[in-house]
C-alpha cells in the first residue's frame, strides 16, 4: 500500500507544479515552484467542461464568474478507488483538518503570491472545503490518500499543508482565468493606449483646443478651418449635429458625405467618397488621412459609457491639424495626453458672445410663463404634467425629450423658433443641452435634481453636476437668436439659491479619459477562455486590466454587458456578437430587448429579415396615438427601425431591406410628430386608457415599401 501511495504522489496528475513546503514547526517557509516532468504531470484541463455559473448574471460580482457546479463532477472519482486503497475517511477528522487548512495564514500568503487574490481566494477556499466534504467518498485517489495520511500522521511528518497543491489547482479549475493569468494580464495592459495607433504616431499632428462656454463661437471657428481644408472630418456626439454640419457644408458648396450609425449619404456616390465627411464620433475612421479634423464636445471623454470613443479619435485620428471643441475643464487632461503622443497643442480661449444672467425672480407658478421660455425637467412624467397645465393656461407648447426621433426633435425646435408659429413655450429635458439650435429667452429649471445611478448601480436623486447645469443654462439667449441677454431662473426661491450655487462653481478639471477594450483584445481573451460568455469575459477583462489612472479609466460598458446577456444563448461568432452588443438598443424596454434577441437569432440561423417581417412585429398597421402609452410604443417602434438600419450597414445579407425600412420609418415619424403636436389631447385621455375606437390614421406603409423598392 505504501508503494502505491508513493507512486501516486510521484506521478501526481491533479496539479502541474509540485510545492515543497514546511519546516519542522509546520511553518510555511517557502514555495519552490518547479515544473515536475510535464510528461508525467499533465492535467486534464478539458475546457469544454468549464462553463460559467448562471448566478453571475444576477450578482454582477466578479468573484461569482466561475464554472458550473456540474463541471465539478469531472473532478470526482465515482469508482471510489481511494477507499479501496485506504478504507473510508473519518468525516469528523476530515472536517477538523479542512478547518485548520482553511485558517492557515501561510496558505493565504502562498496563494496570493500566485495571483489568487481576494475575493477569489475566499470563494475558492470555501468551495474547496465544500467539495471535499460533499464528496468525501468520491475524492480523486491522490487527494483521498493524502487526506488519509494526514489523519493518520500522528506527528510523523505529514502536514496539513500537503493539501496546498490540490487546493491551488482546484482554484484554477473553477477560475480558469488564473491558469493563464500572465498571458491575460499582458492582453489587458492598457497603460500605453497611444501606441495602439501606429499610423497616427507616424504623423506630425497639430492640435488646436477651442475652449469656452456654450455660445462662445468655438465650434464656429473650428468648422471654418474644416470647410476651408482640402479634406476633413467632423466628429460629433449626436446624429443631429453630424446632419447639421453636413447641411452646412452643402450650403457652402463643400461636397461632404454623412456617416452615422443608421445613415449614409454620399455626395458623389458610395464608390467615390467626398473629401469631407461629417460623422458621429463612434463612426470615425482612424485609418483615413485628412488635412483637418474637428472633434466636438471633447469633454465627453470623461463619460463612463461613451468616453472611450472620444479618447480613440483623440489618440488615433490621422489628421495633420485637429481642432478640439469643448469645456476648458478638459484642457489640462488633453495636455497630459498630448505629451504622450508627441503632438503639439495650442489652446484658444473664448468668451460668451452675449451675456447670461440670473433672473432675480424665480418662477413661483406656471401662470408666470411667458413667450420664449423653456422649462427644463428631468423626467417624462414631469414633462407631461407641465404640458397639460400649460395647455390649460392657453399656451401652445413644443416638447423635446431624449426618446423622440431626431426628426421630431427638429420639427419641435423649428416650431418653437418660428416667429409666425403660435407655439411660444418649450418644455424639455436635458436633451436640449447639445445638438439643437433654439431661440430661448429664458431657461427655467423646474427641477435641479435628477435620477442617476451610483457606483453600485442603485438609482438615487442627486443635484445635476455643474458642467451639465452650465450647458443647459447656456442655451438661453443664443447668439443670432435676436436676444442680447440670456436669462436663467428656477422654480421657487429655494431652488434658485441652489441653482446659483451649482452654476457659480468653477468647473473641476477632468481627471481621466475613458478607454474601451478592442474586439482584438477580447478575441485574445476568448482564445484562453473559450467557454465563458461575452459578459463574463468583459468582467474578467475589467478586473484584470491595468490602466494609467493618472490619465485614463476603463469605461463601464453596462449597456454592452446587458445586451451581451440577452444573446448569450445564441450561437454567434465573437466579432458578430461584439457588433450586436454595440447596437443602439435600450435594455430598459422589454419590447426592444425581445426584438434585439430575435435579430440575433435570425443572424445565427441565416434567415434574412425584410420590412414585411419587421412590420408584423410592430402591431402594423399603426394608427395615430390616442394616449401617452400608445405614443411611447410608437417611439419604441422607431427605435426598432433605427436598430435595423444600424445592423443593415454591418450585416447587409441578413438585414437586407434597408431602403424599405427607411421609407416606412419616415412615415412613422410623421405619425409620431402629429401625436406630439396633440400632446395635450393625449394627456387628457390619460395614460392608462386604450386607444379610442375609430378609423384613425393608418400609415401607407405598403405604398412606401413599393416606392422604396422602385427606386
Amino acid at each position: 500500500m505504501s508503494h502505491i501511495r508513493t507512486f501516486l504522489r510521484a506521478n501526481y496528475t491533479f496539479c502541474a507544479y509540485k510545492r515543497f513546503l514546511i519546516d519542522k514547526n509546520l511553518r510555511l517557509t517557502c514555495f519552490i515552484s518547479k515544473l515536475q516532468g510535464q510528461s508525467q504531470c499533465k492535467r486534464n484541463f478539458n475546457t469544454s467542461s468549464l462553463w460559467r455559473n448562471k448566478d453571475s448574471r444576477k450578482s454582477g460580482n466578479i468573484a461569482d464568474i466561475l464554472v458550473k457546479e456540474s463541471s465539478l463532477e469531472t473532478l470526482v472519482d465515482p469508482t471510489g478507488a481511494g477507499i479501496d486503497m485506504t478504507g473510508k475517511l473519518d468525516r469528523i477528522l476530515v472536517a477538523n483538518i479542512m478547518r485548520q487548512f482553511q485558517q492557515r495564514e501561510e496558505v493565504c500568503k502562498a496563494a496570493t503570491s500566485e495571483g489568487l487574490l481576494e475575493p477569489f481566494y475566499s470563494k475558492a477556499m470555501d468551495r474547496f472545503v465544500e467539495f471535499v466534504m460533499d464528496n468525501i467518498d468520491r475524492l480523486p485517489a491522490q487527494l483521498h490518500v493524502i487526506i488519509y495520511d494526514i489523519t493518520k500522521a500522528e506527528g510523523k511528518g505529514k502536514s496539513i499543508d500537503d493539501l496546498y497543491p490540490y487546493f491551488i489547482d482546484f482554484a484554477k479549475k473553477i477560475y480558469p482565468q488564473f491558469e493563464f493569468q500572465k498571458d491575460l494580464q499582458l492582453i489587458c495592459d492598457l497603460t500605453q493606449p497611444a501606441n495602439w495607433y501606429a499610423e497616427a504616431r507616424r504623423m506630425k499632428r497639430k492640435m488646436i483646443f477651442h475652449c469656452g462656454p456654450t455660445n462662445s463661437g468655438k465650434t464656429y471657428h473650428a468648422l471654418k478651418a474644416f470647410m476651408a481644408a482640402k479634406s476633413g472630418v467632423y466628429c460629433g456626439p449626436l446624429r443631429l449635429l453630424a446632419v447639421e454640419v453636413f447641411n452646412k457644408c452643402l450650403e457652402n458648396n463643400v461636397p461632404c458625405d454623412l456617416i452615422t450609425g443608421e445613415e449614409r449619404r454620399h455626395h458623389f456616390g458610395p464608390d467615390r467618397p467626398a473629401a469631407h465627411v461629417s460623422c458621429t464620433v463612434e463612426m470615425t475612421s482612424t485609418t483615413t488621412e485628412y488635412d483637418v479634423a474637428v472633434i466636438d464636445e471633447i469633454q465627453m471623454l470623461r463619460d463612463m459609457e461613451r468616453g472611450g470613443a472620444w479618447t480613440r479619435v483623440l489618440l488615433g485620428l490621422c489628421a495633420r491639424e485637429i481642432h478640439l471643441c469643448g469645456e476648458e475643464a478638459a484642457v489640462n487632461l488633453v495636455k497630459r495626453i498630448v505629451n504622450t503622443t508627441g503632438d503639439t497643442l495650442e489652446v484658444r480661449k473664448y468668451e460668451r458672445l452675449n451675456r447670461l444672467r440670473f433672473d432675480n425672480n424665480p418662477l413661483m407658478s406656471l401662470k408666470e410663463v411667458t413667450a420664449g421660455d423653456c422649462i427644463v425637467c428631468f423626467s417624462k412624467r414631469t414633462i407631461y404634467k407641465v404640458c397639460i397645465e400649460l395647455e390649460k393656461l392657453g399656451h401652445n407648447v413644443a416638447v423635446i425629450y431624449g426618446s423622440l426621433p431626431p426628426a421630431t426633435k427638429l420639427a419641435q425646435a423649428q416650431k418653437f423658433n418660428d416667429p409666425k408659429d403660435p407655439c411660444k413655450v418649450l418644455v424639455a429635458t436635458d436633451a436640449i443641452g447639445m445638438g439643437i439650435n433654439l431661440k430661448i429667452k429664458r431657461i427655467i429649471f423646474l427641477e435641479i435634481q435628477k435620477l442617476t445611478r451610483d457606483e453600485n448601480g442603485d438609482l438615487n436623486y442627486s443635484f445635476i453636476p455643474t458642467h451639465q447645469a452650465k450647458q443647459i443654462a447656456g442655451r438661453a439667449g443664443r447668439f443670432g437668436s435676436g436676444e442680447n441677454v440670456g436669462l436663467v431662473t428656477a422654480h421657487t426661491e429655494k431652488k434658485m439659491i441652489e441653482l446659483k450655487e451649482i452654476i457659480q462653481q468653477d468647473l473641476e478639471d477632468i481627471q481621466a479619459a475613458g478607454l474601451l477594450p478592442t474586439v482584438e483584445q477580447l478575441e485574445q481573451f476568448y482564445f484562453y477562455l473559450p467557454n465563458f460568455s461575452m459578459r463574463d469575459i468583459l468582467g474578467i477583462f475589467q478586473y484584470m486590466s491595468t490602466v494609467n489612472s493618472d490619465m485614463y479609466f476603463l469605461c463601464g460598458l453596462e449597456n454592452f454587458k446587458e445586451l451581451a446577456t440577452l444573446i448569450d444563448h445564441i450561437d454567434l461568432p465573437l466579432r458578430v456578437r461584439y457588433q450586436f452588443c454595440l447596437a443602439p438598443v435600450s435594455v430598459k424596454s422589454p419590447f426592444l430587448s425581445t426584438l434585439f434577441t430575435k435579430f440575433a437569432r435570425s443572424y445565427s440561423n441565416g434567415t434574412p429579415i425584410d420590412c414585411k417581417w419587421l412590420l408584423l412585429q410592430t402591431d402594423y398597421p399603426w394608427i395615430l396615438p390616442k394616449t401617452i402609452k400608445s405614443l411611447a410604443k410608437l417611439e419604441e417602434v422607431h427605435e426598432i427601425m433605427d436598430m435595423y438600419l444600424w445592423l443593415s450597414f454591418r450585416f447587409e445579407e441578413i438585414f437586407c431591406d434597408r431602403e424599405s425600412v427607411r421609407g416606412v420609418q419616415k412615415q412613422l415619424e410623421e405619425v409620431i410628430e402629429e401625436g406630439v403636436e396633440k400632446l395635450g389631447v393625449l394627456l387628457a385621455q390619460g395614460t392608462n386608457h386604450p386607444p379610442a375606437k375609430g378609423k384613425g390614421k393608418i400609415i401607407a406603409a405598403k405604398k412606401s415599401i413599393r416606392r422604396a423598392k422602385g427606386k
